[in-house]
């Protein structure tokens, strides 16, 4: 009897990281990696990290929604298999990077991150939410 307990607990604790991680997964890795990487993070505050992670949010949903009136909807990614896979993949790692760098740009952040550094920063956030995508493909 406790399994589908246990279902039902695992099933909600992946919708709320889904809801959780793509907001605010990029400033985890900051922070994490700050320790490790000195050189290549610097940052003024928390709060600026956040801040970080929710615009690079926004910039990708944009980037999701120009891509969806062009003609590429999920469902098209969805079909295409395999190459809608790394379609989906490469655009998220670009927009991460173009947005870091539009937002530095335009002076919206004051976290400084090396080329290195946001380099990294996109391959594992990247990594992370394609994983998670598939968990939570896997759980409909």
């Amino acid at each position: 009897m406790s399994n589908p307990n246990k279902n039902k607990f695992i099933a909600s604790l992946v919708i709320t990281a889904g809801l959780i991680l793509p907001l605010f997964l990029p400033a985890f890795i900051m922070m994490a990696l700050v320790k490790l990487l000195p050189n290549e993070i610097s940052y003024s505050g928390i709060m600026s990290l956040i801040l970080l992670s929710i615009e690079l949010f926004i910039i990708i949903g944009i980037s999701t929604k120009v891509f969806s009136l062009v003609g590429l909807t999920e469902q098209k990614i969805d079909e295409l298999g395999f190459l809608g896979l790394i379609i989906s993949v490469l655009t998220s790692f670009i927009f991460i990077i173009a947005g870091y760098y539009w937002m530095k740009t335009l002076q919206l952040t004051s976290v400084q991150l090396s080329s290195t550094g946001i380099l990294i920063i996109a391959v594992i956030t990247t990594i992370i939410l394609v994983v998670q995508v598939k968990i939570l493909e896997k759980l409909e």
